[in-house]
């Protein structure tokens, strides 16, 4: 079709045009008189070539010189999807405009002959295994929501508490220890003085090292780094259809599978949802053998109770061996207090089996704002900071120098409904000072990263959720529990979700290391070079750079509508089930030796045989 100007591009069904690319001709190459989507181009560079590298395709694809190979543009205009249609479809092949020879000669970067299309570097971006993370050192400030003043008024109020209130140890060997340690102690209440409390607090490592069975997988947790932990504690899975119902053992195996193979977690949830269809008394036994067969991470073992927690050892002392526990933390206990003021003998005995065997546990009272705390938010942080350092307190207590990680878990409560909510400004607000608190006693401390209150993968839970992800980081949390598929408070886990989670892991660590200066001065070499007017897309910073400079999420979508229409108009949601089917589906489980195999199996099934399916 001729113009007034030479040549158009042909036509792209349904689309509409877009004015404004005026075109003059030099030869067989078309280059824009004015900026192409807000880019200014010099005058000798080939729109094609310069529109492919614009789209992330490969710049060394070729064009031929003629007229079939360019566009020539008069007034007759054309939409940046045609644009995009048009290079993503091309097969012809020549030579690069000069403007791109020279960007190419200036790189270490070879010139790639591609075949394929778009499909193919899909494929190969998708070939391309990204490492698990490792230790996430912090690179940005922390927010701090109170004064130094006010911090030491909360932490006093906290030492207050336990002196002149107490906390309930309902746990006899605790009370005996406490005795015997000279605290205060009347029946089960235990009065401690803030002295002793802080000394005992001292004890403990401000920073440990977890590993596995993969020696590759090393990392610190520490009051300067970040940590991702997958959700825990579901009764109910949204399945790969998207199907809310109980979860099974194999809707476990299903999510330990995601976690081995999804790059944005540093520790297995142990029970991340809950195999309903095992009797509760075998369960732990499961849920242990499934962290340690399907994943070759560190893990959360079970706290509830003696009997599971020291099961949970054994377990994992059958695969790494007892001598390697003595010296390194492969698991962590989560042990929760009961708030208001009181720790049971359910999870002290849980969390002693852990600290004996030199295994990380994590101490978490549980805050129901306006429920179990008063309704005030440094009134609510001064409770919880007493339940705390209580718990810290005891675990030296059990063990000086034992591995330990300041915990909570902090919701606001609907006072219309009683429910749980998520991502409200009053969590946000004490997660900021409970890291003041933590860094203070100079420990690690955890938060909840990815909450929500919402019953289906919508936009309330990706709201939620994205505020208690930048809440926690924001505050410099050093554990982010729950970073993957938390919805309906708790109560579900969701599958698509726990993918789209596991990528929002990736952005916030790249947020949480800062801002880095390393490639700042060959940077502005760059902004010499090109000048007024021009543009950095054929520089040779950018193609050096472009791959690792900024964040390219997979799941989250940023084709123009036309594109996504093409794609089946899929939601959210159903990328991601489609993307955990296809990870589950790719699934290769870890190597471990078949005899230390074999005698796992033989623990479970020894075990099964000696605890009643009926006990409870």
């Amino acid at each position: 079709m001729q113009g007034s100007g030479g040549l158009v591009p042909r036509s792209v069904e349904g689309i509409a045009p877009l004015d404004g690319y005026r075109q003059r001709s030099l030869g067989s190459h078309t280059h824009p008189r004015r900026s192409l989507f807000g880019l200014s181009l010099p005058g000798n560079e080939c729109l094609r070539c310069r529109l492919r590298y614009k789209l992330s395709l490969s710049p060394a694809k070729s064009f031929a010189n003629s007229q079939e190979g360019c566009w020539p543009l008069s007034s007759t205009s054309m939409n940046r999807a045609a644009f995009r249609t048009r290079t993503e479809e091309s097969s012809v092949g020549g030579d690069l405009c000069p403007l791109w020879e020279n960007a190419m000669m200036d790189t270490d970067i070879p010139v790639i002959r591609r075949r394929g299309g778009r499909a193919s570097v899909v494929a190969a971006r998708e070939a391309e295994k990204r490492p698990r993370v490792s230790t996430i050192k912090y690179g940005i400030r922390p927010v701090e929501a109170v004064t130094a003043e006010q911090l030491e008024r909360i932490h006093q109020a906290s030492l207050a508490i336990l002196r002149e209130i107490g906390i309930e140890f309902r746990d006899e060997t605790a009370i005996r220890q406490w005795k015997e340690a000279g605290a205060d102690v009347q029946g089960q209440r235990v009065r401690l003085d803030g002295e002793m409390l802080m000394h005992l607090i001292s004890k403990a490592p401000s920073r440990f090292e977890m590993t596995s069975r993969d020696p590759s997988q090393r990392f610190e947790i520490a009051p300067d780094t970040m940590t991702f932990g997958a959700m825990q504690g579901a009764p109910n899975v949204r399945d790969l259809q998207g199907v809310r119902r109980a979860s099974t053992i194999e809707d476990l195996r299903n999510m330990n599978r995601l976690t081995q193979m999804l790059p944005g977690f540093h520790i297995a949830g142990g029970f991340t949802c809950e195999p309903t269809d095992i009797a509760v008394p075998w369960r732990h036994l499961h849920i242990n053998h499934s962290s340690l067969v399907e994943t070759n991470m560190p893990f959360f073992g079970l706290t509830t109770g003696k009997q599971r927690a020291e099961d949970s050892i054994a377990m994992g002392q059958i695969v790494h061996g007892k001598d390697f526990m003595d010296q390194n933390a492969v698991m962590l206990g989560h042990v929760s207090g009961n708030s208001p003021l009181v720790w049971d003998s359910t999870m002290l005995e849980g969390l002693r089996a852990f600290v004996e065997a030199n295994q990380v546990v994590l101490l978490s009272p549980f805050v129901l704002g306006a429920a179990n705390t008063p309704a005030d938010i440094p009134a609510t942080i001064a409770q919880l900071n007493a339940e705390a350092l209580a718990a810290l307190a005891y675990t030296q207590l059990v063990r000086p120098g034992a591995k330990m990680i300041y915990g909570q878990y902090s919701v606001s409560v609907s006072m219309r409904s009683g429910a749980p909510m998520s991502g409200m400004p009053e969590v946000t607000l004490i997660n900021a000072v409970i890291g003041q608190l933590a860094r203070r006693y100079g420990l690690p401390w955890r938060t909840t990263a990815s909450q929500s209150s919402a019953k289906t993968f919508d936009a309330q839970s990706g709201y939620e959720s994205a505020i208690a992800y930048m809440s926690g980081a924001s505050a410099g949390a050093n554990l982010m529990m729950h970073a993957g598929g938390w919805d309906e408070a708790g109560l579900v886990c969701c599958m698509a979700k726990f993918v789209a989670d596991a990528e929002q892991n990736l952005l916030i660590e790249k947020y949480a290391q800062g801002i880095s200066f390393e490639h700042f001065d060959d940077a502005l070499e760059a902004v010499r070079r090109i000048g007024p007017g021009g543009h950095y897309l054929g520089d040779s910073f950018t193609l050096k750079r472009f791959k690792d400079a900024f964040f390219a999420p997979e799941i989250l979508d940023y084709l123009s509508y036309e594109q996504w229409k093409v794609k089946g108009s899929k939601d959210m949601a159903q990328r991601c089930r489609e993307k955990a089917k296809s990870i589950i589906a790719s699934y290769e489980q870890p190597p471990m030796d078949p005899a230390v195999r074999e005698e796992l199996d033989a623990f479970v099934a020894q075990r099964q045989e000696e605890i009643s399916p009926s006990l409870a």
